[in-house]
């Protein structure tokens, strides 16, 4: 595959941007990444934009892990719960040496 060309046989434009400034290490990540792929930079660059991109639109688009519903259900029975009564102050149980009552 060439620069010029995407998925192998549809020719693209190339667009000349101004330098993007990265770290060294993912330069070397996205080198090894052409030299796997057997591409070019761009377009294992591109790849792995547009796998994040489908992964992130995918997630978006599922169901939630969390059944919000079912949640609200659960929280409006605990809140209809009737509340307990507060714990005895300590007095109650101990003289004041400590010792039980």
């Amino acid at each position: 595959m060439t620069a010029n060309t995407v998925r192998g046989m549809f020719p693209t434009a190339m667009t000349k941007v101004e330098t993007i400034e990265i770290e060294t290490q993912v330069a070397d990540h996205v080198r090894e990444l052409a030299r796997l792929r057997g591409g070019s930079l761009s377009e294992a660059i591109d790849a792995a934009v547009l796998e994040i991109l489908e992964r992130d639109r995918t997630n978006k688009t599922a169901a939630p892990l969390v059944d919000l519903d079912e949640v609200a259900r659960i929280a409006a029975r605990f809140r209809a719960l009737p509340e307990r009564a507060p714990m005895p102050p300590d007095a109650d149980f101990y003289d004041a040496d400590g010792l039980p009552r």
